[in-house]
């Protein structure tokens, strides 16, 4: 029987090579990323075990990246106790608040590539999974553990194949895409599995757009989603790691998958998708939406704050102003994004629509700062989660969309469709 991304990853960092769906493996890891929770869960449990060493220093990716910069005492205490972490153990490959957002960061660092085992103390780090790796979240413990020994221990999960005929239409994104294959698995529907995307579309599929849907993998309840390497993640690993040696991983042709699910364009084109309040898994076509009002817009998170979708966004703005009373905030997900929309001129042209740009950082997306929402405020984001109280109140609600349908429906007022603007 044939092995499935995950078996194959996972299998070639055990000792004896191997791995298949439902079985427990230990395996080591390659990478380690860590935000915020170090400072404020993962060092009191690693102070409990009396570890005074951690198992390699370059293996390890720390970033003060949800409060940047810190937005309150709280947050100014957990900054600064992963920067003396990061003094006391040597770790090597770190970012302050100037950086971005971790699961952008750490790509652009070159610290992924194809057949990685990588862990995050998140739990969108699927989006690593864009770059042919295994990558997941795990909590404080598990991470602590990681920290100590370089392992952990994992049921190889089984595997759901994701297959898509056909293109995406003009300003319809992968976060359409995402949205719609979330609302038919639902939030429980790959809970512990592996999603394995397959498809011509994907072929063609940029780098950023391939991270967007892997990103959101995890509001499905996957434990990993995964892609194969395409020119797009080649040309990423040749220019942000030119000196790490790789190879695609792919999986066999007689791979055992739990489920398929198939979705054709070529039959019914896909139109945008919104998800309704209170759940990633209410996505609609925007054809079905409404003309429904809202407050405030937001373009950033690590879903949708990278070049790609600020461009679309300034295309849609450009020589154009916002709804009067509508707040577009819009927040670059790397200060290596910012840079580029700065070269390019994409910042100066949102600006001028009317948008406010912020500092790289998580922000708004999970309620940190920089755009939080007032009772029974309205949002259309282009983040992950649009569960209650999430960017704010609890009476607020949340749209998720694409930047491309919230860049349109902050010129209207309303919500959209970016075909029609």
């Amino acid at each position: 029987m044939g092995k499935t991304l995950a078996e194959k990853i996972l299998g070639s960092h055990t000792e004896d090579k191997k791995a298949t769906s439902g079985e427990i493996v230990d395996a080591s890891i390659d990478m380690i990323m860590l935000h915020e929770v170090l400072g404020s869960r993962i060092i009191p449990i690693l102070e409990k075990m009396g570890v005074t060493k951690v198992w390699d220093p370059t293996k390890i990716f720390v970033v003060n990246d949800h409060w940047a910069p810190a937005s309150d005492i709280a947050s100014a205490k957990i900054h600064i106790r992963n920067r003396q972490f990061v003094k006391d153990y040597n770790i090597e490959n770190f970012c302050d608040v100037d950086c971005g957002i971790c699961h952008q960061v750490l790509p652009e660092k070159g610290l992924v590539a194809p057949g990685d085992l990588v862990i995050g103390s998140d739990s969108h780090s699927t989006t690593y999974g864009a770059f042919n790796a295994f990558a997941a979240g795990l909590a404080a413990t598990d991470s602590a553990l990681i920290l100590a020994t370089g392992r952990c221990w994992f049921r190889v999960p089984e595997s759901i194949k994701i297959e898509v005929i056909g293109e995406l239409d003009s300003r319809v994104m992968s976060k359409d895409l995402i949205l719609r294959i979330i609302s038919e698995t639902g939030l429980d529907g790959a809970t512990y599995r592996s999603m394995e995307f397959h498809g011509p579309i994907f072929e063609s599929m940029t780098a950023a757009s391939m991270m967007t849907m892997c990103n959101m993998g995890v509001e499905a309840g996957a434990k990993s989603a995964i892609m194969k390497v395409n020119p797009s993640i080649e040309n990423w690993m040749s220019q942000n790691a030119p000196d790490r040696k790789w190879k695609p991983i792919v999986p066999d042709d007689d791979a055992e998958y739990v489920d398929t699910l198939t979705i054709d364009l070529s039959e019914t084109p896909l139109e945008s998708f919104v998800a309704k309040p209170h759940s990633p898994a209410n996505g609609v076509p925007i054809s079905e939406i409404g003309e429904i009002p809202f407050d405030q817009a937001f373009i950033g998170s690590c879903t949708n704050g990278r070049f790609e979708d600020l461009q679309i966004a300034a295309s849609i703005l450009q020589g154009k102003k916002i709804a009067p009373g509508i707040r577009l905030i819009i927040t670059p997900a790397s200060k290596e994004t910012y840079l580029t929309a700065l070269r390019e001129g994409v910042i100066e042209t949102l600006i001028k629509a009317g948008a406010v740009v912020t500092n790289p950082t998580c922000g708004a997306c999970f309620g940190g700062h920089l755009g939080i929402l007032g009772p029974e405020e309205v949002c259309i984001s282009s983040t992950n989660r649009n569960f209650r109280g999430r960017m704010g109140d609890k009476s607020s609600e949340i749209y998720l969309a694409s930047p491309a349908t919230v860049a349109a429906s902050a010129l209207k007022g309303v919500i959209t469709d970016p075909r029609e603007v």
